[in-house]
């Protein structure tokens, strides 16, 4: 048996610090957990002055450099306020699962860190974690220090994060933190491919029709004087077009400019954000994904704040920031008063015609069960699957429609183009 020194959380912000005879950190670290506490850090005893050498931020047993000497002698470009700090989503995807095996593994929480820190790729990530670590070495609760960071770490990690201090689960939560991430990614990027396909067939159908009719058309204008009549009106169109791009380029690429720049102000706003999610929501074709992923994002959302201990209420409010959909958030906001004054959750969505009936049955089951968390997070895996299966239908339906799309405007340029040719071919031969 060896001697162990540890501090330690409770949810409501109580510290405990001493030392007992385990085999290892771990079994300090469990035990702790059964008293519910949280171990912040645990150190073998060597030395009299070591417990406070840990509190102070100084290098643990075997490091060579104090975390703020760590922080110094990177040469990364950050800004000096670090709550401005941002990562990739990815990132952060990783390290919570890291993270979440480590505390399951029997690790504290500075020690698990620490290792985090060191193998970060990001040394912008690397200098968030140590200045992590310094707050929590130095007494604060580790949703304390994910809360300084409020562009990595967004509402729902904090709160869970929060309710995992409470329930001394942390293990537990993070894995249910780090699935919810993975889920919602999955879906973002089954959607993003289903996107994607669109976008780039779209603009190649541009150059190529730009091509013809900037380069190809012009070329052929000269001949089309010699044809006697009136030219085809497809051939008079096509002229026009190409004349007016040709002699007003850049007036024509400003009207585009600033329609996409009056677009995007236009989103920025409250109500522009709101119609825009309306119409993806109804948009045909795209539109019953858009909503499967809105509903899908809500319930899995909801399910992992609930499972975690997070009040319904303060949940709601987290739901509405995360819904990514303008339209939920603000059935979601419009919802949260009727459940303050006691209504049920099924009985207030089901006046909110944005909520399908299957999630309304569902939340109405689960309320009276008492197994609400359990079966959203069923429904969002269902809604997942549809997710899925939809966007194979859509990649198989928008290739076909893609390729007629190119033919119609690709090929109504070419006939433009060549019944003159036809006429003057004519005239010649006769």
């Amino acid at each position: 048996m060896q001697q162990f020194s540890y501090e330690a959380i409770t949810g409501d912000g109580q510290k405990k610090s001493g030392s007992m005879s385990a085999e290892d950190s771990a079994a300090v670290v469990a035990v702790l957990a059964t008293q519910g506490f949280t171990a912040t850090s645990v150190t073998e005893e060597k030395a009299d002055d070591e417990k406070e050498k840990r509190k102070s931020g100084s290098p643990a047993p075997g490091a060579t450099m104090s975390i703020a000497d760590r922080i110094k002698e990177m040469d990364a470009d950050v800004p000096d306020d670090l709550s401005k700090i941002k990562i990739k989503a990815e990132d952060l995807m990783i390290f919570t699962r890291q993270l979440a095996t480590m505390v399951d593994a029997g690790l504290p929480i500075d020690m698990a860190l620490e290792t985090l820190a060191d193998q970060a790729r990001s040394d912008v990530f690397k200098i968030v974690l140590f200045s992590m670590l310094g707050e929590i070495r130095g007494g604060n609760r580790i949703s304390e220090a994910v809360k300084k960071f409020p562009r990595i770490f967004p509402d729902i990690y904090v709160s869970m994060v929060r309710a995992a201090e409470a329930s001394g689960q942390l293990g537990t939560i993070l894995n249910q933190l780090a699935g919810y991430m993975e889920a919602a990614a999955k879906i973002k990027q089954k959607v993003k491919a289903a996107m994607t396909y669109p976008v780039i067939a779209t603009c190649m159908i541009s150059v190529v029709a730009g091509i013809l009719i900037l380069v190809v058309v012009p070329q052929f204008a000269k001949m089309f004087e010699l044809v006697k009549g009136d030219l085809p009106l497809p051939t008079v169109i096509v002229l026009a077009l190409s004349n007016f791009m040709r002699g007003h380029f850049m007036i024509f690429m400003l009207i585009v400019v600033s329609v996409i720049v009056s677009f995007v102000m236009i989103l920025r706003t409250k109500k522009g954000a709101f119609c825009f999610d309306a119409f993806k929501l109804k948009v045909p074709v795209f539109g019953p994904l858009f909503r499967q992923v809105a509903v899908a994002k809500f319930a899995r959302t909801l399910s992992t704040l609930l499972s975690s201990g997070v009040p319904i209420l303060d949940a709601l409010q987290i739901v509405k920031r995360a819904a990514g959909n303008a339209v939920i958030a603000q059935a979601v906001h419009e919802s949260i008063a009727s459940v303050s004054g006691g209504s049920g959750l099924a009985e207030v969505f089901e006046k909110k015609p944005v909520f399908p009936p299957m999630l309304i049955k569902m939340i109405s089951v689960g309320e009276k069960t008492g197994q609400l968390d359990n079966l959203l997070g069923k429904l969002a895996d269902f809604y997942d699957e549809r997710v899925n299966a939809a966007v194979e239908g859509l990649t198989a339906m928008i290739e076909p429609l893609l390729i007629g799309v190119l033919g119609v405007v690709v090929g109504g340029i070419v006939i433009a183009i060549f019944f003159p040719m036809i006429k003057i071919t004519q005239s010649m031969g006769g």
